[in-house]
């Protein structure tokens, strides 16, 4: 009987815990002005979805269809992320995701620029925290691939 109560109590605990909500880090990211230009470009390996979208979302490159339109041409790699550690969630789940906690998670995004056959190696490091609270639940930017896309836009200029 005990073990039931238990089990009940740690379920309902576990079904109650928080949404989450994404966040840049540094938050001082800049926004870059109009004089900016995107630059056509043709990515390969555009079988890599959650990357392209975030290629797409920085607002760097225009992606184009046909590699004769592009002025130059992207080469994709696999995202990678550092894992995580779940122990803030227990706090979560202890106060019903009346607490918020955040869980930093760093991304490797590269990707290689090829202009007139000359290729250049991009990667940078990507901070996005992951954000755990019950009020999250009534918040709808959750769109990881924009708050990257804004991320690396800055990293790109950055290193420029």
């Amino acid at each position: 009987m005990r073990l039931l109560k238990f089990l009940f109590v740690v379920s309902l605990l576990w079904s109650c815990y928080s949404c989450y909500s994404y966040r840049v880090f540094p938050t001082h990211y800049e926004e870059y002005g109009k004089e900016i230009t995107t630059i056509d470009a043709f990515v390969l390996g555009d079988s890599l979805k959650q990357e392209l979208k975030i290629i797409k979302a920085s607002g760097l490159f225009n992606v184009v269809s046909d590699s004769t339109e592009a002025n130059v041409v992207l080469k994709l790699y696999p995202l990678k992320r550092t894992p995580v550690c779940g122990q803030p969630l227990t706090l979560s789940m202890i106060t019903l995701g009346q607490v918020p906690v955040y869980m930093p998670d760093y991304y490797q995004f590269k990707f290689d620029e090829i202009r007139n056959n000359e290729v250049t190696e991009k990667e940078f490091t990507l901070q996005i925290t992951q954000r755990v609270w019950f009020w999250d639940m009534f918040v709808f930017n959750k769109k990881f691939d924009e708050k990257a896309g804004l991320l690396l836009k800055k990293e790109y200029y950055q290193s420029q």
